[in-house]
């Protein structure tokens, strides 16, 4: 999976993907013709030191890759994927790995019902 970098490419997955929630997390994507393409984000209005958002991005990178690689290779189509960390505590990473299950399958039923 690659990183999803370009400030166009990043722009039109927020004016036109879809989005899929679970708390403290939203997960923006829309289908590309390319790879399979993720990028993270954390807000600097709630986390104003960077040594704790770069923590926050690790942590969502390696849930990430934990969770969606599976789901993705089952899946034909491809798809540039951002995921935000919209709390404001800093995230338990067994809590943070909880929700993330929980995102995931919300964005597999999504991907079901639009097909």
């Amino acid at each position: 999976m690659e990183r999803l970098k370009g400030k166009k490419k990043i722009e039109e997955l927020f004016v036109s993907g879809s989005f899929v929630g679970a708390f403290p997390l939203r997960l923006v994507f829309i289908q590309t013709m390319d790879t399979n393409k993720l990028g993270v984000s954390v807000g600097k209005k709630n986390f104003k030191s960077a040594v704790i958002r770069n923590k926050v991005k690790r942590q969502l990178r390696v849930a990430s890759k934990k969770h969606f690689l599976s789901l993705l290779k089952k899946l034909d189509n491809k798809y540039s994927i951002m995921v935000l960390y919209i709390g404001k505590e800093i995230p338990n990473p067994t809590a943070l790995d909880k929700q993330f299950k929980l995102m995931v399958e919300r964005f597999g039923k999504k991907l079901l019902d639009n097909e």
